[in-house]
Order: structure tokens, then C-alpha cells, then sequence
């Protein structure tokens, strides 16, 4: 409610309003997830007659930020002074896209007896409200105004997760799928920068600018929205507990259930979403007045 009053206060009291777009890079990244690749291997020995094993394993870490990809938004603008800015934005993030990836396969003298693999994917969707000061360095003598500005950043983010397991062994296949998406809570932060203006007429000014923000979100809530094993849906089976999950700050776990833990929401701890970027805008400053 806080952010409509704020948002239609600005709409009121606007001398100014701007349309940006652009696309962020990630920044200040965390760890994603782990690709691993595991392959056992039976060979015979062709002196002794004897099966050698062999394992090989290779792992790599995934680091990134969801708070990267293409952005649109818009702000308006309230002018203090040609020196002091406040702008009230809303932008509109498309995030990354991440998937990380466990490949196991036993082969048996050149015959694949097994293999399995799970992947998950992870993307994020989010709307961000950014306040923000806008300091300008001003000389009518100059046609290029910089600036610089900064401010605080409140995001309400779509965080979803796929889940994929897949397995062949001795002429068996199994598929599994299970997609969670996560919910509740705004991610908050920092964002700041600096630009340039380049006035195109008394109406229209082009601008430029890098965007730094440094935000991590953390779900309160967690659903299991769907299940399948082998293409059919089993969402049905997952007790309550299982399905949805609330993440706290403390978790004690008993390995003897009571029926209104069945019956209840999992937890688990809180963990963050990394949601920070550099982005480069580019945009139009529009006066009516």
C-alpha cells in the first residue's frame, strides 16, 4: 500500500518522467549449484583375465545472480532543482536462467549397464520499486549533463525451480519432474550509479547510464505445484509436509513424525536468492510541461 501512495504521490508531483530499458549483468554472484559427471567403468584385463574398475568424477561450480537480463521500466521525475532529482521508478526484470546438471553412467565392457542424470533449473521474474536522489552536475555551458545517484530498492520476485530425474538400468527407464515455485517476502537493497543526459529539444532528452544494485531475496514460503513419474501426475501422493515448505531462521527435526507434522508445512532454513546486477540503460527523458 506504501508503494501505490508513494507511486501516485510522484505520479501527481511529477515535473518529468523517463522510459528505460536495458540489460543487466551479474554481479556480486553466488553459488548456484554444482555440475558433476561420474562415469564408472568395468574393463577385463586381457593378461590376468581379471575386471579392472575405474572411476572418474569432474565437478564445477556455477556461480551467478538472478538479477541479471533485459529490463524495461519507467519513472517520474519531481525536480527540486537542476542540481537534485527525486525519481520514483518501476521496473520490470526478466532475471537469468540457471541449470546445473549430475550425469552418472556405469559401463560394463563397452556396454552402458546404467545411467541416470538430475538437473534443475532456477529462474527468477521480478518488479522492482526504486526510489532514488538523483545528484546532477549542471553547467549551462555545457550541452552533456552527468549525474549521479542513488537510493534503496524493493523487489517483489517469481523464483521457481524444475527438477528433473531421468534413469535407465537393466532395461528399466524411470522419469521424474518437479517444478516448486517459491513465494512471499521482498527482497531489499541498494542500487546507485551514474549517467549522462543529452538534451535532443526542449521535450526530449536522451540519457545513458550504469546501474549497480546489490540485493539478495529471501522466499518465505515454498510449493511443490506439480509432480509427475513417468508422465503421470502424482501430486496427490505428497503429504503436506513435503509440499510445501516454510524456511526460518531455526529448523530441530525428529525422525518421529506426529500427525499434525504430517499435516503441516515442512521447514527448512532460509537461503538467499541472489538478485544483484550491473546493468547499462539507455532511455528517453520526457518534459510535457
Amino acid at each position: 500500500m506504501t508503494l501505490i501512495v508513494m507511486s501516485f504521490w510522484g505520479f501527481a508531483q511529477a515535473q518529468s518522467f523517463k522510459i528505460t530499458t536495458g540489460y543487466g549483468f551479474p554481479w556480486m554472484t553466488q553459488q548456484i549449484g554444482t555440475n558433476t559427471l561420474t562415469t564408472s567403468t568395468t574393463t577385463l584385463d586381457a593378461n590376468t583375465n581379471s575386471e579392472i574398475n575405474r572411476v572418474t568424477y569432474t565437478s564445477q561450480n556455477v556461480k551467478g545472480s538472478y538479477g541479471g537480463g533485459w529490463n524495461i521500466g519507467g519513472s517520474y521525475v519531481h525536480e527540486f532543482s537542476k542540481y537534485l532529482n527525486l525519481e520514483l521508478g518501476l521496473t520490470y526484470s526478466l532475471g537469468k536462467t540457471y541449470t546445473t546438471e549430475s550425469i552418472y553412467t556405469h559401463v560394463n565392457q563397452s556396454v552402458v549397464e546404467s545411467f541416470s542424470s538430475e538437473s534443475e533449473t532456477s529462474k527468477s521474474r521480478s518488479f522492482l520499486f526504486t526510489p532514488t536522489l538523483k545528484f546532477m552536475i549542471y553547467d549551462r555551458r555545457r550541452r552533456v549533463t552527468p549525474y549521479v545517484f542513488a537510493g534503496p530498492v524493493l523487489s517483489k520476485v517469481n523464483f521457481t525451480q524444475e527438477l528433473k530425474k531421468y534413469s535407465e538400468e537393466n532395461g528399466a527407464v524411470e522419469a521424474e519432474s518437479r517444478s516448486t515455485k517459491f513465494k512471499g517476502g521482498i527482497g531489499f537493497g541498494i542500487r546507485a550509479g551514474g549517467g549522462l543526459y543529452v538534451p535532443l529539444n526542449k521535450k526530449f532528452s536522451f540519457f545513458s547510464e550504469v546501474v549497480f544494485t546489490g540485493m539478495n531475496y529471501y522466499p518465505k514460503e515454498g510449493e511443490i505445484t506439480r509432480y509427475t513419474i513417468n508422465g503421470e501426475d502424482n501430486l496427490g501422493s505428497l503429504t503436506p509436509n513435503v509440499r510445501n515448505t516454510t524456511y526460518v531462521n531455526k529448523v530441530t527435526t525428529d525422525s518421529q513424525h506426529t500427525p499434525d507434522e504430517l499435516n503441516s508445512p515442512g521447514k527448512s532454513l532460509r537461503f538467499p536468492v541472489a538478485m544483484s546486477s550491473m546493468s547499462i540503460n539507455v532511455g528517453i527523458l520526457v518534459k510535457p510541461r
